[in-house]
Order: C-alpha cells, then sequence, then structure tokens
C-alpha cells in the first residue's frame, strides 16, 4: 500500500499483518471496546494502549461471540479496560478500579483528579460492553450472510419510536446516576465578604447547610441560616430574655442597620 503523497513511506500489508499475527485475532474486539462508531470511547485509552494490553496477554476472546455469556464477556472486558488503567489485580468491578484510581490521584497530589480520566462505573460499562459485543458478532459474520440474531435493544440500545432510530443506553432502567445524598449535594459558589447572605440560589435556595466543598467553605463567613455550627448548639438552651440573648439581637440589629 503506497501513499498517493511524496514523501510517505511504503506498507507492506502482508508482512504487516505476518509480524503482528499474534494480535491479528484480538484487533476487531480492541478496536470496538475502546471506541468505534457505535460504542464510546474511553478518555485517555486509544488503540496504542489497548495493543500493548493485548502483548501482556490479556483477551478478549469472548467479546462478540453470539453464544458467549453475557456476564463473562463482561468480567473479561472489565479486566482487559483495568489493564489499560494500568490496575493488574483481578475484578470484574468497574466501580471497584474507578475507586482505586481515584485513591492513587488523590494520593499524589491535593488537587482532585479530572472525572474523565477515571473509568466509568459497572452499570455504565456494562451497556457499553453490550454495544462492543453486539457491533463485533455482526463484524464477525460480515463475511457469511447470515447476521446474528442479537437484539440491539438488549444490547445497550433504546428504540426511539417517533425518531425511528436507535439510542444507546447509559444505564438500566432504574439504576440511580449516583447514591440519592449526592445528588442532594449542591455546592454553592458564593465569593463575597459575607457569603451566602442571599436566599435564591445555591445551597440557601435549597435550604441546605454549605460544606467544605463550597467557595465559602461554610465557615463563619457564611451567612447561609441553615448551616449546623458549634456555636448554634451551645446557644439552644439559653432562654430568649437572658442578657446574652439580648445582646446577641442587638448585634444583629446593628448589622442590619451598617
Amino acid at each position: 500500500m503506497q501513499s498517493p503523497i511524496m514523501g510517505r513511506s511504503c506498507i507492506d500489508v502482508k508482512e504487516t499483518a505476518r509480524k503482528h499475527s499474534a494480535i491479528v485475532p484480538e484487533l476487531l474486539a480492541l478496536h470496538a471496546l475502546t471506541g468505534c462508531d457505535s460504542v464510546a470511547a474511553t478518555y485517555g485509552i486509544g488503540k496504542t494502549k489497548a495493543i500493548a494490553v493485548v502483548r501482556k496477554g490479556y483477551t478478549l476472546d469472548q467479546l462478540g461471540k453470539p453464544l458467549a455469556n453475557i456476564v463473562e464477556v463482561t468480567e473479561q472486558a472489565a479486566a482487559f479496560m483495568g489493564a489499560c488503567y494500568g490496575i493488574t489485580t483481578p475484578t470484574s468491578s468497574m466501580t471497584k478500579i474507578r475507586q482505586k484510581l481515584w485513591a492513587q490521584k488523590t494520593g499524589k497530589s491535593t488537587a482532585a483528579p479530572k472525572l474523565c480520566s477515571l473509568p466509568t462505573t459497572t452499570e455504565a460499562f456494562e451497556q457499553n460492553v453490550r454495544r462492543a459485543h453486539h457491533q463485533v458478532a455482526h463484524w464477525y459474520s460480515a463475511l457469511s450472510g447470515d447476521p446474528p440474531t442479537l437484539a440491539a435493544v438488549e444490547h445497550g440500545w433504546e428504540a426511539d419510536d417517533t425518531n425511528k432510530c436507535l439510542i444507546p443506553r447509559n444505564m438500566e432502567d432504574g439504576v440511580s446516576y449516583a447514591p440519592e445524598h449526592i445528588l442532594k449535594l449542591v455546592r454553592c459558589g458564593c465569593t463575597s465578604e459575607r457569603a451566602c447572605r442571599g436566599g435564591k440560589f445555591g445551597c440557601m435556595g435549597r435550604q441546605l447547610p454549605c460544606t467544605m466543598f463550597c467557595t465559602c467553605s461554610g465557615g463563619t463567613a457564611c451567612s447561609n441560616q441553615f448551616n449546623i455550627t458549634e456555636s448554634a448548639t451551645d446557644h439552644a438552651d439559653i432562654p430568649d430574655d437572658s442578657d446574652e440573648a439580648n445582646d446577641r439581637a442587638m448585634d444583629v440589629d446593628d448589622e442590619d442597620d451598617e
């Protein structure tokens, strides 16, 4: 194969195939799993890295076989992708691999790592594997004229009846994108000297306390009335007509006058 552009090198296709014959059986599977037209790619994991993992002995020989158990296919794919991320400990959980990488990255730096640099969760990964499995099965049967009887809607796709097309499924129905308490966590970005005094936006607007993740850090400069502070707990039993309570009321009045 020769490029029409001057100065480009010629590639001997037969010699290239002979030289890399050991990894040829894995090429279609690794190409699909690491990203193709119908399967989402993974940030930071390209074809070169995937080929290096294959050369280390990892395999994807179950991916694309119509009769293969999808659980075993997913476990094999998880081990392969874990190796792409440098995690060689055997595990079928991408969530555990994600946690290990998070711990490694935060242990080396005080800055939080980019979320895109972490692998997907187990639930999302399973759908991606199903799409790759479906795609590779059709590639393998491309020359036979007898496509596999794998339903797309059972392999990571949903039918869009309105637009007459298939759309990728992120996760199975009923699976939360994050734990409920995480979904309720709000981070505000108040930066004024008397942060969180307004009640329409951020944590105040949702009647939630500010936390260490907020710009104000939920510290003494934060005016969020929903914050739980030690001082509020300490004064909880002070009668309204006490001298200390009256002094606090006068302080509040002075702040309002200012």
